[in-house]
Protein backbone atom coordinates (compact mmCIF):
# COMPACT_ATOMS: atom_id res chain seq x y z
CA UNK A 1 0.00 0.00 0.00
CA UNK A 2 1.48 3.31 -0.98
CA UNK A 3 1.06 6.72 0.65
CA UNK A 4 -1.73 7.84 -1.66
CA UNK A 5 -3.93 4.82 -0.86
CA UNK A 6 -3.18 5.13 2.83
CA UNK A 7 -4.14 8.83 2.84
CA UNK A 8 -7.40 8.02 1.01
CA UNK A 9 -8.24 5.36 3.59
CA UNK A 10 -7.52 7.78 6.42
CA UNK A 11 -9.74 10.42 4.81
CA UNK A 12 -12.55 7.89 4.32
CA UNK A 13 -12.29 6.71 7.92
CA UNK A 14 -12.39 10.33 9.15
CA UNK A 15 -15.51 10.97 7.06
CA UNK A 16 -17.08 7.78 8.40
CA UNK A 17 -16.37 8.78 11.98
CA UNK A 18 -17.82 12.23 11.35
CA UNK A 19 -21.00 10.88 9.75
CA UNK A 20 -21.38 8.24 12.45
CA UNK A 21 -20.97 10.86 15.16
CA UNK A 22 -23.57 13.12 13.55
CA UNK A 23 -26.03 10.23 13.22
CA UNK A 24 -25.52 9.26 16.88
CA UNK A 25 -25.90 12.87 17.95
CA UNK A 26 -29.26 13.27 16.19
CA UNK A 27 -30.52 9.90 17.38
CA UNK A 28 -29.63 10.68 20.99
CA UNK A 29 -31.23 14.14 20.71
CA UNK A 30 -34.49 12.71 19.38
CA UNK A 31 -34.44 9.92 21.96
CA UNK A 32 -33.97 12.45 24.77
CA UNK A 33 -36.78 14.63 23.41
CA UNK A 34 -39.11 11.63 23.22
CA UNK A 35 -38.34 10.58 26.79
CA UNK A 36 -38.82 14.16 28.02
CA UNK A 37 -42.20 14.37 26.27
CA UNK A 38 -43.39 11.01 27.65
CA UNK A 39 -42.33 11.75 31.22
CA UNK A 40 -43.72 15.29 31.16
CA UNK A 41 -47.07 14.10 29.79
CA UNK A 42 -47.16 11.19 32.23
CA UNK A 43 -46.02 12.86 35.45
CA UNK A 44 -45.87 16.66 35.36
CA UNK A 45 -49.01 17.32 33.32
CA UNK A 46 -51.44 15.25 35.45
CA UNK A 47 -49.82 16.23 38.76
CA UNK A 48 -49.70 20.00 38.33
CA UNK A 49 -52.31 20.48 35.59
CA UNK A 50 -49.83 21.83 33.05
CA UNK A 51 -50.40 21.50 29.33
CA UNK A 52 -49.05 18.44 27.58
CA UNK A 53 -45.94 18.72 25.43
CA UNK A 54 -45.62 17.85 21.78
CA UNK A 55 -42.53 15.98 20.60
CA UNK A 56 -40.78 19.14 19.43
CA UNK A 57 -41.53 20.97 22.69
CA UNK A 58 -40.06 18.00 24.58
CA UNK A 59 -37.04 18.07 22.29
CA UNK A 60 -36.53 21.79 22.91
CA UNK A 61 -36.91 21.40 26.67
CA UNK A 62 -34.45 18.50 26.68
CA UNK A 63 -31.90 20.41 24.60
CA UNK A 64 -32.21 23.48 26.82
CA UNK A 65 -31.75 21.55 30.06
CA UNK A 66 -28.94 19.46 28.54
CA UNK A 67 -27.14 22.65 27.51
CA UNK A 68 -27.42 24.08 31.03
CA UNK A 69 -26.14 20.87 32.62
CA UNK A 70 -23.35 20.39 30.06
CA UNK A 71 -22.07 23.95 30.36
CA UNK A 72 -21.88 23.65 34.15
CA UNK A 73 -19.80 20.45 34.09
CA UNK A 74 -17.69 21.17 31.00
CA UNK A 75 -14.57 21.86 33.05
CA UNK A 76 -14.59 18.37 34.61
CA UNK A 77 -14.47 16.50 31.28
CA UNK A 78 -11.57 14.14 30.63
CA UNK A 79 -9.63 15.25 27.54
CA UNK A 80 -8.86 11.75 26.21
CA UNK A 81 -12.46 10.54 26.38
CA UNK A 82 -13.93 9.25 23.12
CA UNK A 83 -16.95 11.04 21.69
CA UNK A 84 -18.76 7.71 21.46
CA UNK A 85 -18.46 7.25 25.22
CA UNK A 86 -20.41 10.49 25.68
CA UNK A 87 -23.22 9.17 23.44
CA UNK A 88 -23.31 5.87 25.32
CA UNK A 89 -23.44 7.63 28.69
CA UNK A 90 -26.22 9.95 27.49
CA UNK A 91 -28.28 7.03 26.16
CA UNK A 92 -27.84 4.97 29.32
CA UNK A 93 -28.72 7.86 31.64
CA UNK A 94 -31.78 8.77 29.53
CA UNK A 95 -32.95 5.15 29.56
CA UNK A 96 -32.50 4.90 33.34
CA UNK A 97 -34.37 8.19 33.79
CA UNK A 98 -37.20 6.87 31.60
CA UNK A 99 -37.30 3.65 33.63
CA UNK A 100 -37.53 5.48 36.95
CA UNK A 101 -40.23 7.78 35.54
CA UNK A 102 -42.19 4.79 34.26
CA UNK A 103 -42.12 3.23 37.71
CA UNK A 104 -43.39 6.50 39.21
CA UNK A 105 -46.18 6.61 36.62
CA UNK A 106 -47.32 3.14 37.71
CA UNK A 107 -48.21 4.51 41.14
CA UNK A 108 -50.03 7.61 39.96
Amino acid sequence: MDDKEENELLALSAVGILLGSLALMFLSMFYGGFVTMVLWNGIISPTFGFAQLSFFQGLGLDLFVSYLVYSSKKSRKVKNESIFIAFIEATISTTLFWGMGSIIMLFM
